[in-house]
């Protein structure tokens, strides 16, 4: 299928048309991992239209089937994995549209972390579990192709046509409550993320071993110090750090909301670093104490993230990690680190450094939605004082920082930065000054503050809340105390407006920067996403020509999206950001802002 094209004129319908329904059984090395070249396919089942075949053989045996993916809507639970094999089977991913069973599946469920294995969604739609002993077998650790092949076929048929009827009943029901164009929007992103996913990031030997010896060096001293003024204590030993703790020093346990103390599972003083950080201090031996721990549990934190990277650096080279289509409740992605288990969601800023692109003299470029969730929040308030502030380029931070100084809390621009946007997410609480800058905001931005209280609202009145897109979000036992409190304030405030910004916005911002690289026959590539950003390594030939698609993709594109999709009219001024340097995060920094036409 012509996915580029489809996306000039983009549409729901095209579900609606063909689909071959697609199951592999493949060797069980690191769970049938597709970039293991120990790894093959063993099986594979598929429909197109009620009617299950199967074959054994691998994945140099399935051309036919590949052909039938390109020209079809391609129809798996969990088709990320299908894809990345069907991509080794040599299926160009550009041609893959798809629906996702497990992800539409996700949708409906909005933020209620139902499971969604395969045979669970199946009893949800009174289809017949999965087969038992097959899945004994694999979960035992049984090799699928050491599985008898009556066996094998039995369940792989299953899954195909499980998944087929799972996939009709999804599709009435999403036409029912609106919500194909959320599903659609998930589904366009699965084989970007399938390709992003084979390329990894590169760290950077030459940064990565200087980080990793001062980090280490710098943990030695201070456990050395820690030693050195407690000879005595075992600090690997809890009960002679609580001795420690609470004999000697004198410190007064942690305690709950009601004043209870918090103890070990196992009823024991708590001596973690955590609970040590969270103690309050009363004497000059405590605040010594204390800050030893926490200069230790900081560079502890360090040491082990660099460790890993050092130990990639000197074997494989390359980083790889997944990205979680299922898991956040907001429905932006997650990721999971793979053999050094470091993702690539929420990674340190001071870390983004120490990654370069894999070829000699390339760069590594980052784009963003610059401000997003800002000009999210302004759009869904249509607040007039927001849009007129992104359109002047206003430093909201000045304002936060002036404000809560006026409150009589000095503090700095860098500083205000963690204030400015806590009211979109419902935050409320901090000192007096930070406090009277919340009421603040609330008042200069009063269309977004009226309109969360609506969200508010009407969750309360329903239990629930629909966006914009069609998506919903669930809080059934939402009530407000005698206080005026509403349970689940913060996320009520925030959802709405993180969600339609990076699980929608910036998957469509992606998939048309993706789809026109690659149509492009670009030599740069994608490497990751980040939740409102995108990381390519860039050839230096190619920076304008990426600036402009970007452009085009954070903007124009996404205006139109919304509109032939959802039907959503965004009359507020997108942005982007581009930074190209020679590590990741490097480089100068160019914002633009875009109106809608």
């Amino acid at each position: 299928m012509d996915v580029l094209k489809f996306l000039e004129a983009p549409t729901t319908a095209v579900y609606s048309q063909d689909y071959i329904v697609l199951d592999f059984e493949t060797n069980s090395v690191e769970k049938g991992n597709p970039f293991n070249p120990d790894n093959s396919i063993v099986l594979s089942a598929w429909s197109t239209g009620n009617n299950v075949n199967h074959r054994f053989g691998s994945e140099y045996s399935i051309h036919d089937i590949v052909q039938q993916c390109e020209e079809r809507i391609l129809v798996a639970h969990n088709a990320k994995f299908e894809l990345q094999w069907l991509a080794r089977a040599g299926m160009d991913l550009t041609r893959a549209m798809v629906w996702d069973t497990m992800v539409a599946e996700y949708v409906f469920a909005g933020n209620t972390g139902i499971t969604l294995g395969l045979g669970d969604v199946a009893a949800r739609y009174g289809l017949p579990g999965k087969e038992s002993f097959v899945e004994r077998c694999i979960k035992g650790g049984v090799d699928p192709s050491d599985i008898p092949k009556s066996f094998l076929a039995r369940r792989c048929r299953y899954d195909v046509y499980v998944t087929e009827q799972i996939f009709k009943k999804q599709y009435q029901r999403a036409v029912q409550e609106g919500k194909l164009g959320v599903i659609l929007t998930r589904c366009l992103l699965t084989p970007v993320l399938a390709d992003i996913e084979s390329s990894g990031m590169i760290p950077d030997p030459a940064k990565v071993l200087p980080a990793y010896t001062e980090v280490r060096d710098q943990h030695d001293a201070i456990s050395t110090e820690l030693l050195k003024q407690y000879p005595d204590v075992n600090w690997n030993s809890p009960q002679q750090v609580a001795t420690l703790l609470y004999d000697v020093l004198k410190f007064k346990e942690v305690t709950d909301v009601r004043g209870n103390v918090i103890k070990t599972p196992g009823g024991g003083r708590k001596a973690d670093a955590p609970t040590i950080i969270a103690l309050k201090c009363r004497t000059k031996a405590q605040k010594e104490l204390q800050a030893l721990i926490l200069e230790e549990a900081t560079l502890s934190t360090k040491l082990k993230f660099l460790t890993k990277l050092k130990l990639c650096c000197e074997n494989e080279g390359v980083l790889h990690a997944r990205f979680n289509q299922t898991i956040t409740k907001t429905h932006r992605l997650s990721s999971s680190g793979t053999k050094y288990k470091i993702q690539f969601q929420n990674m340190a800023r001071e870390y983004k450094s120490l990654f370069k692109a894999r070829h000699d003299d390339w760069l590594v470029g980052e784009q963003d939605g610059a401000q997003l969730e800002f000009r999210v929040a302004a759009f869904l308030g249509q607040d007039a004082v927001a849009v007129a502030d992104l359109r002047d380029d206003v430093d909201v931070h000045t304002f936060t920082a002036s404000t809560i100084t006026s409150a009589g809390q000095d503090t700095t621009r860098q500083e205000a930065k963690a204030h400015t946007f806590k009211p979109l997410y419902g935050g409320s609480s901090g000192t007096a000054a930070e406090k009277a800058y919340y009421e603040a905001f609330k008042q200069k931005y009063s269309g977004i503050a009226d309109t969360q209280q609506r969200w508010i609202d009407e969750v309360l009145r329903n239990g629930k809340l629909r966006t914009c897109t069609g998506f919903e979000f669930f809080w059934p036992r939402t009530k407000m105390s005698r206080s005026g409190y509403v349970d689940n304030t913060s996320s009520i405030c925030n959802y709405p407006v993180q969600s339609f910004a990076t699980a929608d916005i910036i998957p469509i911002a992606v998939v048309y920067l993706w789809h026109r690289m690659k149509a492009a026959k670009l030599q740069s590539f994608m490497v990751n996403t980040i939740h409102d950003s995108v990381i390519m390594e860039v050839h230096p030939d190619e920076v304008n020509v990426i600036k402009d698609l970007g452009v085009d993709s954070f903007t124009h594109s996404v205006y139109n999206y919304l509109k032939s999709v959802y039907n959503i009219i965004f009359n507020v001024p997108l942005g982007i950001g581009s930074k190209f340097g020679t590590h990741w995060s490097e480089g100068k920094e160019e914002k633009l802002n875009v109106e809608p036409s």
